[in-house]
């Protein structure tokens, strides 16, 4: 008898991936979630054989319908999409930022999708797609990296009110998206004024950044995560350079000589990325260059067992097979 697992955010990078993985994986069937059924995106999946259902992470009775039946759910939320959407700007409060309001939108719509899960009796595994809390580990240090913190606060959420969800659950920790140069200008190299190329560095380059390529290792992390008994906290990577080693592989990759790498403030680091993240994506990388990431608590990619598989791609394939020319014409 085949076992469900429900995919929310399948039409997104993360979910896309792990629609990918377990379509191939026998034994199971798939529904994922959309706010919208007439998407092209919805109905792609359709195609591929997978239930499409309506759910709204802004409804707990939406959520609960999406997830009956199921043996295993997937669970994302969204931070950036309410920071682009100018209608989010007509609900601010007096003196509320956008990245304040994603804030507590993503916490209350994180809480409102576990609930759902825990009245889901035929759960098994409940997966969330999390983060560390940075404020708390930096001790207050960093106090705009929203996006982080939400979903930390969410993860806290179903340790304290909902027990027996969390004895059910495993956090998916995923690296730094190796894309991200795509969007922000601090992940990628910029053009000096001599024609060079320099990175702008507001932490430390010996410090390790883990990287994943989220569109292909996504649905591998998760897969292991649903196969392995419950309260395991997967750091998602396929490398784990140092900012150093990262920068010395874009000198590779590009061929524009050697890339040099400019230490800056936070506060200088934001007014060069510009936008309503920009400060908090300055504070992001100073404060993540500084995470522990060898605690006994975290699993790698590499300590699972070759009997359940978790096969990763390398920062340096991806680029390898990455197309920069639209970067280097900026």
């Amino acid at each position: 008898m085949s076992k469900l697992i429900v995919i929310m955010g399948i039409t997104g990078t993360q979910g896309s991936s792990v629609a990918d993985v377990f379509l191939q994986e026998p034994g199971w069937k798939i529904r994922g979630t959309t706010r919208d059924l007439n998407s092209s995106s919805s109905k792609y999946w359709e195609r591929k054989g997978i239930e499409m259902v309506e759910a709204d992470a802004d409804d707990i009775e939406s959520l609960t319908r999406a997830f009956r039946d199921a043996h295993a759910i997937f669970a994302v939320t969204d931070f950036w999409g309410p920071m682009y959407d100018q209608y989010s700007y007509g609900k601010l409060r007096l003196c509320q930022t956008i990245n304040e309001y994603c804030y507590e939108l993503e916490i209350k719509r994180g809480q409102n999708i576990a609930d759902a899960a825990a009245r889901i009796e035929t759960l098994e595994r409940f997966v969330f797609s999390s983060l560390p809390g940075i404020k708390s580990i930096a001790g207050g240090k960093y106090q705009h990296v929203y996006h982080f913190d939400a979903k930390a606060e969410v993860g806290r959420y179903i340790q304290e009110s909902l027990p027996e969800l969390q004895a059910k659950t495993s956090q998916l920790l995923l690296g730094e998206y190796a894309t991200n140069w795509r969007m922000w200008r601090l992940r990628r190299p910029n053009k000096q004024e001599d024609g060079s190329y320099a990175f702008l560095l507001p932490g430390d380059s010996k410090a390790l950044t883990p990287f994943v390529v989220p569109r292909k290792d996504t649905g591998h992390f998760v897969r292991a995560l649903v196969m392995l008994p419950p309260g395991k906290l997967l750091l998602g990577y396929g490398s784990l350079p140092s900012h150093e080693e990262y920068v010395s592989l874009w000198t590779q990759v590009l061929k524009v000589g050697d890339i040099k790498i400019k230490h800056v403030t936070i506060d200088e680091a934001a007014a060069f990325e510009g936008g309503p993240h920009a400060l908090e994506l300055a504070e992001q990388i100073a404060s993540v260059l500084q995470l522990d990431l060898s605690s006994e608590y975290i699993l790698h990619p590499s300590q699972i067992s070759k009997e359940i598989g978790c096969p990763t791609t390398s920062l340096e394939d991806y680029m390898e097979s990455e197309d920069f020319s639209s970067m280097l014409s900026l």
